[in-house]
C-alpha cells in the first residue's frame, strides 16, 4: 500500500529529481469562479503534500476525454512518461470543465485519483500490483483526501 507524502517527510524525498512539485496551466476558456474552485483544492495539496518528482498539470476546458481506440469517455489520465525521454516529467491530463453532468466534486475526485496513481508510479506499485487494486487503492484515498480537504474548507455548496 502507498502513501502520499506529507510535507513533514518532505526532506526524505528531494533528492528523487532535479525538479518537484506541481506544475499546473488551463487551456481554454475557464469560468473563473470554476478555476479558482480547482485552485483552491490545488493549493491545498500544495500546502499538505510533496511531489518529490514535478507532476505537470494541463486542466482542459472539457467535460470528459475519449479514449482514441474504443471511444470509451475518461476524466482524468496520469501518464508516467516511463516510455519517454527520462528528462520528461510525469504528467496528468483533466477534463475540468464543470457542470450539471461533470460537477466540481466528481472533477475534484479525479484529480486525487490520478494524484494517487502518481505515487503509486513514484513507489513502483504499478509494478508489483493488479490494476483493480491500484484502481481501489485510488479511489480510497481521493474520498480521504476530499474529506479532508472539505472538513478543512468547510464547504456548504461547493457546485
Amino acid at each position: 500500500m502507498i502513501f502520499w507524502i506529507e510535507k513533514k517527510y518532505k526532506k526524505e524525498y528531494l533528492n528523487s529529481a532535479k525538479s518537484n512539485g506541481i506544475r499546473y496551466k488551463f487551456y481554454g476558456d475557464f469560468d473563473e469562479e470554476n478555476k479558482n474552485k480547482i485552485l483552491n483544492f490545488i493549493f491545498f495539496i500544495r500546502r499538505n503534500y510533496f511531489f518529490p518528482i514535478r507532476l505537470n498539470i494541463a486542466f482542459c476546458n472539457q467535460e470528459y476525454f475519449k479514449h482514441h481506440i474504443d471511444n470509451h469517455k475518461y476524466y482524468a489520465a496520469f501518464y508516467g512518461m516511463d516510455d519517454e525521454n527520462r528528462k520528461t516529467y510525469p504528467r496528468m491530463s483533466v477534463a475540468a470543465k464543470i457542470t450539471k453532468s461533470n460537477p466540481l466534486d466528481d472533477v475534484l475526485f479525479a484529480i486525487a485519483h490520478e494524484f494517487t496513481h502518481y505515487y503509486q508510479w513514484y513507489f513502483l506499485e504499478e509494478d508489483i500490483r493488479t490494476d483493480r487494486s491500484l484502481e481501489i487503492e485510488a479511489n480510497k484515498w481521493s474520498a480521504y483526501i476530499l474529506d479532508e480537504y472539505y472538513a478543512l474548507n468547510k464547504f456548504e455548496d461547493i457546485n
